[in-house]
């Protein structure tokens, strides 16, 4: 029988000794359930955050696990008070941006475990106008949307993006493109040569990837800059949670660089994962010539040394953009919604909005 407890997370060590162990014997779990993902994460809560643990057993074990915060009524008095997955409900801190969010599962937690776990989170905070669940797998979209029914909650989507990823099986991945595409790249292929050798290679050692980390940064910031936009290396929140997930698992973030001669092109910000790499974030060297393409050039070299090195996919993780599609194929859809009570607050707010 299935038994499931919400507690205040207030001793982490054991909140991630008990992450670990579930994680070792989990169902598939992806990058973003690893140890070292959620010690990055809870090492960046703020001070007063009003984190909760939620752990689902069968037969006395563990089968099921996830944390959630409260935020704090925004603005006072007349705002909502929400509930936020996996997040703290702080908009720079969430930027860290989780993908393919679900509860840590075992091979034997159902849906109707999920859905279970869902409906406690909902009875366990009775003063809370909505829940808040970002960028969610499959599974864990249906467990939230059942669970809304059976507590009589209605679930507004917030927006549903695909998920596109190279499949790195069989030959070249470069013969795997539009013939289009192909002639676009190895066009910028001859006139970065033109430059100097050009050579793609991983960061390796300590100093080696502390200054890839910086090249990276400062060419997200021109490139975002030349586009009058705010790059999200402006964001000290992210960019302390990325040194210490780098800290706490060095071999699994890859910083990968592009350069033509001595100029570096383009750094991409990878994880590794089994047989499955994720384009994080990336920054390239923008021209006024359109012919140079940094950004297709890099991922199509990266694709080629992960596929040599033995991956099975090199994940562009979700979002709508020209680059992706031409470069893999849709294999996700991840969802991000919110279920609502039928509060005054949520009342007034639907109705100030028609």
């Amino acid at each position: 029988m299935a038994k499931v407890v919400i507690t205040p997370l207030t001793d982490r060590a054991a909140f991630l000794s008990e992450w670990e162990a579930l994680y070792a014997r989990a169902a598939d779990p992806s990058f973003f359930h690893s140890p070292a993902w959620m010690k990055s994460w809870l090492d960046g809560a703020p001070v007063d955050a009003k984190l909760n643990r939620i752990c689902a057993s069968e037969n006395g074990s563990p089968a099921l696990m996830g944390a959630f915060a409260v935020a704090p009524r925004k603005p006072p008095l007349l705002g909502l008070r929400e509930s936020w997955f996996h997040e703290f409900g702080e908009a720079q801190r969430d930027a860290v941006y989780a993908e393919y969010v679900d509860f840590l599962a075992a091979p034997e937690a159902s849906h109707e475990l999920r859905r279970d776990a869902v409906c406690a989170m909902m009875e366990e905070t009775g003063n809370i106008d909505g829940f808040v669940f970002r960028n969610l797998s499959y599974d864990m979209m249906s467990a939230v949307f059942s669970a809304a029914a059976i507590c009589e909650m209605s679930g507004r989507v917030l927006n549903e993006q695909p998920v596109y990823g190279c499949d790195l099986s069989g030959d070249d991945f470069m013969d795997k493109l539009s013939a289009s595409l192909q002639s676009k790249i190895r066009r910028a292929l001859r006139l970065y040569e033109e430059r100097g050798p050009l050579s793609a290679r991983l960061a390796s050692g300590a100093e080696e990837k502390a200054a890839s980390w910086e090249r990276l940064k400062a060419l997200h910031k021109s490139g975002w800059a030349e586009r009058n936009k705010t790059s999200v290396f402006d964001n000290p929140h992210l960019i302390a949670f990325h040194e210490r997930l780098q800290k706490n698992a060095p071999e699994d973030c890859h910083l990968f660089e592009v350069k033509a001669g001595d100029e570096v092109i383009a750094v991409l910000y990878n994880f590794v994962h089994g047989k499955e790499v994720m384009n994080y974030q990336s920054g390239f060297k923008f021209e006024d010539d359109n012919r140079m393409t940094p950004g297709f050039v890099a991922h199509a070299l990266a694709a080629q040394h992960y596929q040599k090195a033995g991956f099975e996919i090199y994940d562009l993780l979700a979002g709508e953009a020209n680059y992706k599609s031409r470069l893999g194929e849709p294999h996700a859809i991840l969802t991000s919604l919110v279920l609502e009570r039928p509060t005054w607050r949520n009342k007034l707010r639907s109705f100030l909005k028609r």
